[in-house]
């Protein structure tokens, strides 16, 4: 397969017409369609269906696209590392998280890669799911973590972890001494939630489990991000349900932190990557640490290891 054919092709679907698409690649119509035929001859199948002046992609042409992509990012992604090897530089990671997961695991993870002299430049992105998702699949990102379980033909989804939801309380809170607290003696509390528009989480959890009780919690801000809302729970706003691994977070002055019994509610920690993306060396790595840094986590926290991996 040629692979500057294969650009021209993309540009065309990318931009919607053949005239749009030369515009962007700097030149004119004509070559670019005549380049356009030659590649369908080259690979013996119809890209596109043809009706008066207007191109509508096939099955097999949409499957030429979307594979298209894959393999132009892994085509870049090995010369990337080809460069960063011979400028004695080991590579690059490129992650989009949580900011409770760039808080608590990707600093323990980048402290032993320095400690042991692997020279990894490692690039986070905080933002909420789709945001990852997104960024995943244009390939600004190698991996995601997110806690949001996704089942998705271009997506490889393994549970990296599960843990208890704990409890935030304003500092001096009469439950701030105490080990565990239920529900039902929350239900005079403001509630700091996190909202997602994208699949179940832990605050859908939370509200389902109140109505079971006959509570009806007096929800006082939603929210994307944990951390934020651990700052307005020391201010006194109301408490938060994060995960226990926020214990972890380096820098981070957190408020009293209780176990929430009857119920017990547990959180997962998923890793997304690109079905039928190239593992770079380094992202390989940084994954090998990772499992290390879960697996003292186990034991120190309680919580359960899974390493489950959902591929459609």
């Amino acid at each position: 397969m040629d692979i500057q054919k294969l650009k021209y092709f993309i540009a065309v679907v990318e931009n919607g017409t053949v005239s749009k698409a030369a515009k962007v690649l700097n030149m004119t119509q004509p070559p670019l369609s005549m380049l356009l035929k030659k590649f369908e001859d080259e690979i013996g199948i119809q890209l596109f269906r043809r009706e008066g002046k207007r191109l509508y992609l096939t099955d097999s042409g949409q499957l030429v696209y979307q594979r298209g992509i894959e393999l132009l990012a892994s085509s870049e992604a090995i010369l990337q590392e080809a460069r960063e090897y011979q400028q004695d530089h080991r590579g690059t990671v490129s992650i989009g998280c949580a900011a409770v997961a760039n808080f608590s695991l990707i600093p323990e993870v980048i402290k032993r890669m320095n400690d042991r002299s692997i020279n990894i430049v490692t690039h986070v992105k905080e933002g909420s799911p789709p945001y990852i998702l997104d960024h995943l699949r244009f390939h600004k990102l190698d991996i995601g973590m997110v806690r949001n379980v996704y089942n998705r033909n271009d997506l490889i989804t393994t549970k990296l972890f599960t843990e208890p939801v704990m409890v935030a309380l304003p500092p001096g809170h009469p439950f701030s001494e105490k080990k565990s607290v239920a529900l039902e003696e929350l239900k005079n509390e403001n509630f700091l939630l996190h909202h997602s528009s994208y699949e179940y989480n832990i605050s859908d959890t939370i509200i389902m489990e109140c109505k079971k009780r006959g509570i009806t919690p007096n929800i006082v801000y939603w929210g994307t991000e944990t951390l934020p809302m651990l700052g307005m729970v020391k201010a006194g706003m109301g408490i938060a349900f994060p995960p226990k691994s926020v214990i972890k977070s380096v820098g981070v002055a957190l408020p009293p932190l209780v176990e929430l019994s009857s119920p017990s509610i547990t959180t997962t920690l998923n890793l997304v990557t690109m079905k039928n993306s190239v593992p770079k060396d380094a992202v390989v790595m940084f994954l090998n640490i990772l499992q290390e840094v879960i697996a003292e986590m186990t034991k120190e926290f309680g919580i359960l290891s899974i390493n489950e991996t959902n591929s459609p």
